[in-house]
């Protein structure tokens, strides 16, 4: 029954497509500027993922929020549909949805994007789960920022940010986001809370063609509050307990033996700086972030001998006509002795919160660093590691604008637990062809190769009409 109905749905939405082909022209433009005012993107995609195993190849599973599951073969069906706010106008509202519904071994609906939004002048709030891109790196052909990726499914959030860089002098903008967000039942600490805040400085010229731009940025979250499944004990989570959480203070009497002794929570960030070289022919962009884990880290191991660090490079090439747009290289190292000066500290995981830095299964941190599942939605990181990454976006003609990525990564397992280097390579190239107006083909392979496992293959191919 489950096949029948999702192939019902499937000829009802081409069947929509095609229909839609042919709307008469004098009603579209009679609707458009109603339309407008609520909608300003509409998107129905169907796809397929064909796997020669189960486990989907890593580049499947990287920068997707979690979309594709990771069943290997899958069918799917996606709308996507969106209003952006007007920059322009002081006040304006957004909303966005992207929903998926997925068949493969079990059926299932995925919602990638669910929010609203309000805007007044340079201010925005967001309510609900919304895709969006956090740190200094290349947001096209990076693997991951070290902190929070985007591989993970889009937590629910209350957010309160600027509109993106706003400038507060001629030559200097700040860029500052506060979230409150639910990480839900399957953690091991039940219904713990998300805390979320950045502030990214910029210096330099607005001009897109010429001059220099200087960025610096801290990143801190923190899980904290909620029950444990286990023991049933309720982590402190009052008005007092979340100005303790926000500064990093230590817990009160209320709080664990642990985060009396430490912190109230478990911390994370990151520090980042960037510089960015603009022309009129080209932009060249240099990256590195290094984490944290609480004050020690923070104030000793991150600005002085950090324990790992991201670095990148790309360049972004302004010239038309010129086939090689992008290009990315990338290489992270997390093998040094510790993410804090005492000695203390294991990249994304945690003794209390012992699901460490995932979301419904799915590590937040660098898609390199992988998760192994233990009992009680327990997640150990494998965060001892190096790798490295290589990306091209190219672009020849409508049909052929493809984009590799290579992927090399050295693992070791876990900081207190290491065991024998293990090399995995991951290849992908993925290709967005234009065809009839509105109509895009997208077709990709995926390759993973390692020293511990089998080899790995999957393709992807899709077809998607825009409506507006």
């Amino acid at each position: 029954m489950k096949t029948i109905h999702t192939m019902y749905i499937r000829i009802v939405l081409l069947l929509a497509l095609v229909m839609a082909t042919f709307t008469p022209h004098d009603d579209a433009r009679a609707a458009e500027k109603k339309r407008s005012e609520w909608l300003d993107s509409l998107v129905v995609s169907t796809g397929a993922i064909l796997s020669a195993h189960d486990k989907q190849p890593f580049w499947l599973q990287s920068n997707q929020h979690a979309l594709f599951g990771r069943e290997g073969n899958l069918f799917y069906t996606r709308l996507r549909l969106s209003k952006q706010g007007d920059d322009e106008n002081k006040f304006d509202w957004s909303y966005g949805v992207d929903v998926t519904r997925r068949s493969g071994s079990d059926s299932d609906v995925a919602w990638t994007d669910a929010y609203a939004g309000l805007r007044y002048k340079n201010f925005k709030l967001t309510v609900g789960r919304k895709s969006e891109f956090f740190g200094l790196a290349d947001s096209l052909l990076t693997a991951g920022p070290e902190l929070y990726s985007s591989r993970a499914p889009n937590i629910p959030k209350v957010v309160l940010s600027t509109n993106g860089f706003v400038n507060i002098a001629d030559d200097f903008a700040i860029n500052a986001y506060l979230a409150h967000g639910w990480m839900g039942e399957e953690q091991y600490v039940k219904n713990a809370y998300l805390h979320q805040k950045f502030l990214y400085l910029r210096y330099g010229t607005v001009n897109p063609y010429e001059g220099i731009n200087i960025y610096a940025g801290l990143h801190h979250v923190v899980i904290w509050g909620g029950t444990d499944r286990v023991t049933g004990f309720r982590y402190p989570s009052g008005i007092k307990d979340f100005a303790k959480m926000f500064f990093g203070k230590a817990g009160g009497s209320n709080a664990s033996a642990n985060d009396q002794a430490y912190a109230l929570g478990n911390h994370l960030g990151s520090i980042e700086y960037a510089i960015q070289f603009k022309g009129y022919e080209r932009d060249w962009f240099l990256y590195a972030q290094t984490l944290f884990e609480d004050s020690s880290g923070l104030v000793g191991a991150g600005l002085i001998n950090p324990g790992d660090y991201l670095v990148g490079l790309s360049l972004i090439n302004k010239e038309p006509g010129t086939p090689i747009k992008r290009i990315n290289l990338e290489y992270l190292d997390t093998t040094g002795e510790s993410m804090n000066s005492d000695g203390s500290g294991s990249y994304f995981n945690h003794y209390e919160y012992a699901s460490g830095w995932t979301y419904e299964g799915y590590g937040i941190g660098h898609p390199f660093i992988t998760s192994i599942p233990g009992p009680d939605y327990r997640w150990y990181a494998q965060n001892w590691l190096k790798g490295a990454n290589v990306g091209m976006a190219l672009e020849f003609s409508d049909l052929f604008n493809p984009v590799i990525r290579i992927a090399w990564i050295r693992q070791k397992g876990i900081m207190y637990k290491p065991h024998p280097a293990e090399d995995t390579f991951a290849f992908t190239i993925a290709n967005s062809s234009r065809l009839a107006k509105n109509w895009t083909f997208e077709q990709a392979f995926f390759f993973d190769a390692g020293k511990a496992m089998e080899p790995n293959a999957a393709m992807l191919f899709s077809i998607s009409r825009s409506f507006f």
